[in-house]
């Protein structure tokens, strides 16, 4: 099953060590690595958001599916942040690398931790369901729905202490999605 999204809570160290492996490996590095340990070992350091990001990134980030950063703090809840694999910046545009998986991987700093976690428990429901059904269905490709909005809803109200957690640890997060 593809495109499903995980946020990891990494200290300096562990951050030094994945941006040490060359690039062409860090998708390896990540799953083997990171995903392995984390989900074993560190599960607080760990936030599934399943399917839900693409739908929490549109809704957070003005319908947009990219990696601009516009809209910050929120746009690094999901997609914004430092490309360490699968986008890259070219000529202002984020593109896939040839030869490289899909898989993307980003990075937050503890600074942009520290205002994403300040911003999130403000957003009401009421305010993200606007947001979300401001996203272009045809663009999102997915059908707008209560139900997809409830589970939209519930991955991101989910993943506020993880936020949270990580900016009172002074933490990086590390959005990866395989797609």
């Amino acid at each position: 099953m593809g495109c499903l999204a995980v946020l990891f809570a990494l200290d300096e160290q562990q951050v030094l060590n994945l941006e040490a492996v060359p690039r062409k490996d860090r998708a390896y590095y990540m799953h083997e690595e990171i995903e392995e340990i984390f989900f074993d070992d560190y599960p607080e350091y760990t936030q599934e958001l399943d399917k839900a990001w693409d739908a929490m990134h549109r809704a957070l980030n003005g319908g947009e599916l990219d990696y601009k950063e516009d809209n910050q703090p929120l746009c690094y809840v999901v997609l914004a942040g430092k490309p360490l694999y699968g986008v890259e910046l070219e000529n202002g545009e984020y593109i896939t690398p040839e030869g490289e998986e899909s898989d993307i991987i980003t990075l937050k700093t503890p600074e942009q931790v520290a205002r994403v976690a300040a911003e999130l428990p403000k957003i009401t429901e009421e305010q993200f369901r606007e947001w979300y059904y401001n996203i272009d269905e045809e663009d999102y490709c997915y059908p707008m729905s209560e139900e997809d909005f409830n589970y939209t809803w519930e991955w991101f109200s989910d993943s506020i202490s993880f936020w949270e957690r990580a900016a009172a640890e002074k933490k990086y997060v590390l959005f990866t999605v395989d797609q």
